[in-house]
């Protein structure tokens, strides 16, 4: 009977053929995996907060978390040192920013500027099964964090930009040569 692949004709007991994946292209799918994990966060899709501020992870954020941290991972760490955009933190990334933080000499006017901003604009947040999370509202309101965002994946976290406010900056500032020449310094 015609039910293998391409009409061939497979008895009752004798499994169907499945086509195969080439080592190659499973070999540079393991290496890209393996890259991609040890770099982090990396791609800028484009998505929206919803109308209570929840930001929808975007999918290929979501399956590397999953692949990083564990199926079902969902805790993170939202905030900003500038108010300007928003840094999600996976949670144990976010706690090895904190240990850094506190190693800072207390008097230090540095760790108690940027403790003052991480606790104004910051707060956990849990992504619920949907892949939605909260931005805090403070946060929202200071770097203008409604409708299209940008998030862009560098490294250990993903940046949340206000696609306005992106396009703003973009378009308001040309490289100088120096920068350019900084830039070639780093083989870019």
């Amino acid at each position: 009977m015609p039910n293998g692949i391409g009409g061939e004709t497979v008895s009752q007991d004798q499994e169907p053929e499945t086509p195969e994946t080439s080592n190659e292209a499973a070999g540079q799918n393991a290496g890209a995996w393996e890259e991609e994990l040890k770099y982090g966060y990396s791609g800028n899709p484009k998505t929206k907060l919803d109308e209570r501020g929840r930001l929808k992870m975007p999918a290929e954020f979501k399956a590397f978390t999953e692949r990083r941290y564990g199926k079902g991972f969902n805790a993170f760490y939202i905030t900003s040192m500038d108010g300007e955009s928003a840094e999600i933190y996976p949670l144990p990334e976010w706690l090895e920013r904190q240990k850094k933080v506190v190693a800072m000499p207390q008097s230090s006017l540095a760790r108690k500027m940027l403790l003052a901003r991480y606790n104004l604009y910051g707060d956990r947040a849990d992504m619920d099964p949907q892949g939605r999370m909260q931005i805090p509202e403070e946060l929202r309101k200071k770097a203008d964090l409604s409708g299209d965002v940008k998030v862009s994946g560098e490294g250990s976290l993903l940046r949340v930009t206000s696609l306005n406010r992106l396009r703003e900056n973009v378009d308001g500032s040309e490289f100088t040569p120096e920068q350019l020449d900084s830039l070639s310094g780093y083989g870019l």
